[in-house]
């Protein structure tokens, strides 16, 4: 029987447009182009009345949303109309929780502090800003518009503006000196008022320009021993500085873990809302299927198909392996680890992979919970396909 709270609702907005287009990106972004206000109010409406009928057919109980996120693309380009216009149909259609977490992702380089206060006036309460680089080298080399100087000044504001600021770093590509790379994050911390930290090494990912360099030779990536090395020393430095680290890629000072994606790493409910948005459902049917909503991704085909009445590109009742081995994944991300009892199904998990792991004190498994010692954390996948029955 899955075990999962029923109660728990998150809401993810998306907003598909940037500046410009970064080469490492493969997200649902495009570059930034005029609009009509109204007419994207009226298709997010449309779409969150949708998902309201979709939760009472399929019996799901919630009191309240507990997170709501906005994502993209570039959130902060969002004109504010049309933010504060979501914020308020969304609290009238789902209700929102007392201390409910309100997510904005913000660039330095679309950075305006006038914007910013609006925003914690109509309700956002946290603010996550792509600085992706400490250095103004590697921030042209990640096709950045912004440089140190803009991080630094919308930090700054942010974090008198906020009492939640995270900040997202892209680190642990060839041509990176670990040396430059500490103390650039050293200094940046120690000069910096941050209540949560995202650090992703850079992967390259098909259908990106990067994608397409790589292939060609014109950039390398480093050795998963240098790599490693990377991680373990990021983390060295994040733990001198009381992060405490809570998901693969994750830190955070005490009280500051953020809700919105622990409810996707525990396989919560979750609702996705705007161009190539996805969410996903437990419905309290008899089977407990878990269902799929896929939006359409280009933005004028999604505003088309939402502006009279709602439409999903696709909405699919996953099985149960597919949900089990998406349970399973997610959740070893987390350094508390998996609830087994979540499993529907255990033949997902392959037993003899599972005791070579733990005789290897690679993974414990104890009282229902089954985690990934910290120091073999950097081999997540590798580990994951061992012991995973695809």
């Amino acid at each position: 029987m899955n075990k999962y709270n029923q109660n728990l609702l998150s809401l993810y907005i998306h907003w598909p447009y940037c500046e410009s287009k970064c080469p490492y990106c493969d997200f649902n972004s495009h570059v930034n182009e005029k609009i009509n206000e109204i007419e994207w109010i009226k298709s997010y409406k449309n779409q969150l009345l949708a998902m309201k009928e979709e939760l009472i057919q399929n019996n799901i109980n919630f009191r309240h949303l507990d997170t709501l996120f906005f994502g993209g693309g570039t959130p902060s380009l969002m004109p504010l109309k049309i933010v504060e216009n979501i914020i308020d149909i969304s609290k009238k259609i789902f209700g929102f929780k007392k201390n409910i977490e309100i997510t904005l992702e913000a660039n330095p380089s679309s950075y305006e502090n006038k914007k910013f206060i609006k925003f914690k006036q109509i309700g956002i309460n946290r603010i996550s800003i792509g600085a992706q680089s400490l250095n103004n080298k590697y921030l042209k080399f990640l096709g950045r518009l912004h440089n140190i100087k803009d991080v630094k000044i919308a930090l700054n504001d942010a974090s008198e503006i906020f009492d939640n600021v995270s900040v997202d770093l892209i680190y642990a590509f060839h041509g990176q000196k670990i040396h430059d790379w500490t103390s650039e994050l050293e200094s940046f911390l120690n000069s910096s008022n941050l209540q949560h930290l995202s650090l992703y090494q850079l992967t390259i990912e098909e259908g990106t320009k990067f994608f397409k360099d790589h292939k060609n030779g014109i950039i390398k990536l480093i050795d998963n021993d240098k790599a490693a090395e990377f991680y373990n020393i990021s983390n060295k430095v994040l733990s001198e500085f009381k992060f405490s680290k809570y998901e693969v890629s994750n830190y955070a000072k005490k009280g500051f873990k953020c809700k919105h994606n622990l409810n996707y790493w525990k396989s919560g409910n979750w609702i996705g809302v705007g161009p190539g948005a996805y969410g996903r459902l437990w419905s309290s049917n008899k089977h407990r299927n878990r269902i799929e909503y896929q939006n359409y991704k280009n933005p004028k085909t999604w505003l088309s198909k939402n502006l009279l009445q709602p439409k999903f590109e696709k909405i699919t009742k996953l099985n149960t392996k597919v949900s089990d081995i998406d349970t399973l994944t997610m959740g070893l991300r987390l350094y508390e680890g998996l609830e087994i009892s979540k499993i529907n199904n255990l033949s997902v998990i392959n037993f003899k992979s599972l005791c070579e792991l733990q005789k290897k004190n690679i993974v414990t498994f104890k009282d229902d919970t089954l985690k990934i010692n910290k120091k073999h954390m950097i081999k997540l996948n590798s580990i994951l396909d061992y012991l995973i029955n695809y």
